[in-house]
C-alpha cells in the first residue's frame, strides 16, 4: 500500500503542464498586457513562442519553404488546367 501511494504521489503533475500535456497553451506568468490581449483574441501564442525560439536565419528557412511549397502547388495547378 505504501509503494501505491508513493507511486501515485510521483505520477501527480501540476495543472500547467496537465493543460500543455492536453494541448492546451498556457499563458506565461510573466507575460505582458499585449501577449495576454492577444492570446484573449484568439491568437495561437504557442505558434508565436515556437518561431521566436529559432534563430532568424531559420525561420527565413521555414518561410521560403512553404514558398517552395506553393509555388509547386502553383505549378502543379497549371499544369493540369486548373484555374
Amino acid at each position: 500500500m505504501y509503494l501505491k501511494i508513493e507511486l501515485l504521489s510521483f505520477l501527480m503533475i501540476d495543472e500547467e503542464t496537465l493543460a500543455q500535456m492536453n494541448g492546451k497553451y498556457v499563458c506565461p506568468q510573466n507575460a505582458g498586457p499585449a501577449w495576454r490581449a492577444a492570446m484573449e483574441a484568439g491568437i495561437d501564442m504557442s505558434l508565436i513562442e515556437d518561431a521566436l525560439k529559432l534563430t532568424p536565419e531559420q525561420r527565413l528557412a521555414e518561410h521560403q519553404q512553404v514558398i517552395n511549397f506553393l509555388l509547386e502547388i502553383q505549378e502543379a495547378g497549371q499544369s493540369h488546367g486548373a484555374k
